[in-house]
């Protein structure tokens, strides 16, 4: 540094000259360097752009594949909540103090009479947990109720503008979302027919009030909501989403809404959703509820993606600094040692802090992925549990119903009926401890030797796994196991079966006649004898562009949002884990086949299949 009052010296390099020494450098230098700086800051430019938008769109992808598995859940726990209820209007329409009531009509009826099925609907109703069950005639007048004793009392109210009502009466059973008109509450309404000597003559109805629904959704801190064919939210975790529509409504729809009163006094505003689901529409996922008409969607949470970003410009600024001190690097060296030294230890501390970089977001990305392989975890025990829970809740339902009728047929002396209804009970209960037996089997977590296993037996157990999905697909399944013994741990072959059966399930969509083929044949193993199982369907066959990879983790040819891929991978490991084989090929007409090799326990003879 020179002092203030010492002589300035005469520079020695003229392009240092002035009192801005960069501009003069830049003034200095060629055209050539001049265009190469420019392209070099274009690039860098290009490259940080690029590199920031893929960063963020693989967060985005990776957020809403996290979310869709997550929508499933909701999606199993609003169908077993409404579907909990399915059978009891039609139960209950069995009593035949109830057909006798519906059959007399409002105002016709013996005041006893009325005051003994309003006790009985107050008991079902109760004991069921829905909020009202109700009995109309064939006119739609309600001739009894469960809250008979209410300032809010049904009793007397004509609802034949009802669609549900009308669709009970005229179809065999009606579904309706809407405001109650009574009570101002909102509500979901499953009708059915009331007949005595082989004719309607009334419709028996039960409301479900799905608010504890909402609340379980609100404590998850899961954006979530639920619209109906129209496009109105009707449920949502976020109560200003509520009633909102998502599109515009016609005039015919708000005539029928006006003529329904489905959603009586409630205007539908436009429904507005936060910038970052503006700014990335694939954060909201969506699907639909056909059963219903309805479309549940889950907006995932931006933050993920923006830190992301962040994540990638501090990287890319990480870069940028290290490729400027490589280039100071080299340039003072050829000036100065001591420059050098400067710029070596800059270039080190960079080189640290990259490195520090890296094995952080090395560290965050096998989080990411234990999370990934959690989340597909969880997804397949909600799926089995919430068809556990439709299964069980209905015959519950029944055996409440049926115990209470065949409790009034024991008074009135009526002992046939009363033995029927305690056959249904059996069989209702027989029903029951099958579905949680195959629960409990399959829940079991086991990292066993292996030990001998029927072949057959494990098969069945993993259809009786998938028996509600494969019958809501309408698939067929052909089964021709013999009778053998395998080497492997049961719950890890059942696991590795119904991966495979539901990746044939869910190959068949689509097709006209779907059909699953499972059989077994003699085969070796490392000249030992086994049994090849195949899994064979008769989908579209194997994607060729994913053929040699199809075994690899998180490579899928299902579409976005309905699987990891991870279940061909996990399979593979446990097959080899057990000394076994999977492959896969095109089926000679058509569709996919997967082979399983299994070692056989060992025998004295070569014929171990027959």
């Amino acid at each position: 540094m020179r002092r203030r009052n010492a002589p300035a010296s005469p520079p020695t390099d003229p392009h240092l000259a002035g009192p801005f020494p960069f501009t003069a450098r830049l003034r200095g230098m060629s055209t050539g360097g001049a265009l190469a700086l420019l392209l070099a800051a274009v690039g860098a430019v290009g490259i940080w752009v690029l590199a920031v938008g893929h960063a963020e769109r693989r967060a985005v992808e990776a957020v809403a594949a996290d979310a869709r598995h997550r929508l499933e859940i909701y999606a199993n726990n609003l169908d077993s909540a409404v579907e909990r209820f399915d059978y009891l209007p039609t139960v209950a329409a069995r009593d035949p103090a109830v057909a006798a009531l519906a059959a007399a009509g409002f105002g016709h009826t013996d005041p006893v009479e009325v005051d003994r099925v309003n006790r009985y609907l107050e008991a079902v109703n109760a004991s069921a947990g829905s909020a009202v069950l109700y009995l109309m005639d064939a006119e739609g007048r309600t001739v009894a109720s469960s809250n008979w004793n209410r300032p809010d009392s049904y009793v007397g109210v004509d609802f034949s503008y009802r669609p549900y009502f009308r669709d009970a009466r005229d179809q065999g059973v009606g579904r309706f979302y809407g405001v109650g008109t009574v009570t101002r509450l909102p509500g979901y309404f499953i009708a059915a027919p009331v007949e005595r000597d082989g004719r309607r003559v009334g419709v028996l109805a039960v409301k479900i009030v799905l608010d504890a629904l909402e609340d379980g959704w609100r404590t998850s801190h899961d954006a979530v909501l639920v619209a109906d064919r129209f496009g109105i939210v009707f449920l949502s975790s976020n109560p200003e989403w509520k009633f909102r529509a998502r599109r515009p409504l016609d005039p015919d729809t708000v005539t029928y809404l006006n003529e329904t009163r489905e959603y009586v006094g409630l205007d539908h505003p436009p429904l507005v959703l936060p910038r970052s689901l503006r700014t990335h529409p694939d954060l909201l996922v969506e699907r639909g509820l056909s059963r219903y008409g309805w479309t549940i969607a889950l907006a995932a949470d931006a933050h993920p993606v923006a830190q992301a970003a962040a994540t990638a410009r501090i990287g890319l600024a990480l870069l940028l600094l290290l490729a400027l001190a490589i280039g100071l690097y080299v340039r003072q060296r050829v000036k100065r040692l001591r420059e050098q030294r400067l710029a070596k230890a800059a270039l080190d501390r960079a080189y640290q802090d990259l490195e520090r970089q890296v094995e952080a977001r090395t560290a965050d990305l096998r989080d990411a992925q234990a999370e990934l392989v959690q989340a597909a975890k969880l997804a397949m025990i909600g799926q089995v549990a919430a068809g556990v829970t439709h299964e069980l809740n209905q015959p519950l339902t029944a055996l409440r119903a049926l115990a209470d009728n065949a409790r009034l047929l024991l008074d009135q002396g009526r002992q046939a009926e009363v033995s029927q209804n305690l056959t249904h009970i059996a069989g209702l209960v027989d029903r029951m401890a099958k579905i949680s037996s195959q629960l409990r089997n399959f829940s079991r977590r086991s990292e066993g030797p292996a030990q001998p296993v029927a072949l057959p037996g494990a098969v069945q157990e993993a259809l009786a796994l998938l028996d509600r999905r494969l019958k809501e697909a309408r698939v067929q399944v052909t089964v021709d196991v013999p009778e053998v013994t395998v080497a492997f741990d049961p719950v890890r072959l059942q696991q590795v079966l119904v991966n495979l059966i539901r990746n044939a399930e869910d190959a068949t969509a689509g097709v006209a006649e779907p059909h699953i083929a499972i059989t077994a044949v003699p085969a070796l193993l490392d000249q030992r004898a086994a049994v090849r199982v195949t899994v064979a369907d008769n989908g579209p066959g194997l994607d060729p562009a994913v053929r040699d990879r199809l075994f690899d983790p998180f490579v899928t040819t299902k579409p976005g949002g309905q699987g990891l891929g991870l279940g061909l991978a996990i399979s593979l490991a446990i097959a080899q884990e057990y000394g076994g084989q999977l492959e896969a090929r095109d089926g000679d007409d058509g569709g996919a086949v997967f082979l399983l090799t299994l070692p056989l326990i060992s025998v004295e003879h070569d014929d171990a299949i027959t």
